[in-house]
C-alpha cells in the first residue's frame, strides 16, 4: 500500500456539511489525526491515508467528505 496526503479545501458554509464524517469516520481512519485549520480562518483538512490508488482513499472517505477532495500519493521519509 502506498501513503496519500487527501487534501480537501471548501467554503466556511461547507463545514458544518462535513460534521457528520466526523461523527461517524469509517473504521479504517478511526484513530488518524485529521489536521482542520477551519477555527482559524483556513477552511480545509488534511490526512494521510493508506491506499492502492487515489481513487480507492477517495472511495474510502465518508460521502461528506468526498467533493473538493484530492489525494496526492507521497514518499515518506524521517528527516
Amino acid at each position: 500500500m502506498d501513503s496519500f496526503m487527501v487534501i480537501n479545501r471548501h467554503g466556511p458554509e461547507e463545514c458544518e456539511s462535513l460534521m457528520p464524517g466526523l461523527e461517524r469516520p469509517p473504521e479504517h481512519l478511526r484513530g488518524k489525526p485529521f489536521w482542520c485549520p477551519c477555527p482559524h480562518g483556513e477552511h480545509s483538512f488534511y490526512m494521510v491515508v493508506e491506499g492502492e490508488t487515489a481513487e480507492d482513499v477517495i472511495q474510502g472517505l465518508p460521502v461528506e467528505w468526498r467533493p473538493g477532495t484530492r489525494a496526492i500519493q507521497l514518499d515518506v521519509f524521517n528527516l
